[in-house]
């Protein structure tokens, strides 16, 4: 990526801000994330089913022809997709209504772009290292003093209070 450089003699300010929502305002923010989470994984089941599907046929000895079509990626056809999904897969029937459609949108984007980047990778057009899939091997130990619960439990607890 282009290194931004301001125009000599223009002045670059940059503002952090910070949200302080109420209850209600910090649920519809959790509620709108879940959404465009709900929405990337959908979009990379819904694609990739068609990857898996078509590996099992050649090993059927399926001919080139004869495959399941390759599902599109782009983010048209992914938000074409969903849109008929929605109303009739049951993960979104009854709340996809509650959330923005941008929400669902942002989540479809980043899909679209998680595609792109594995394509080019396997190509070799793309810079910096290949892509691969992700090893979910954990090398952290859970060591704690006897009687005190890790970090993570202690927060969770607290949340609820």
């Amino acid at each position: 990526m282009k290194k931004f450089q301001p125009q000599p003699g223009f002045v670059v300010q940059a503002f952090r801000f910070a949200l302080d929502a109420n209850a209600a305002q910090q649920a519809a923010l959790v509620s709108h994330c879940g959404a465009a989470r709900a929405a990337y994984n959908w979009a990379v089941g819904w694609v990739s089913a068609s990857w898996w599907q078509r590996k099992a046929e050649e090993t059927y000895g399926v001919p080139e022809a004869g495959l399941t079509q390759w599902r599109p990626w782009s983010l048209p056809a992914l938000r074409k997709a969903f849109n008929t999904a929605k109303h009739t897969d049951p993960k979104f029937a009854g709340w996809w209504e509650e959330n923005s459609k941008e929400a669902y949108n942002t989540g479809l984007a980043n899909a679209a772009a998680a595609f792109d980047n594995y394509a080019k990778s396997k190509q070799g057009k793309r810079r910096g290292k290949k892509v691969q899939m992700p090893r979910f091997k954990s090398k952290r130990k859970a060591v704690w003093r006897a009687g005190s619960p890790p970090a993570r439990s202690v927060s969770r607890a607290m949340a609820g209070m």
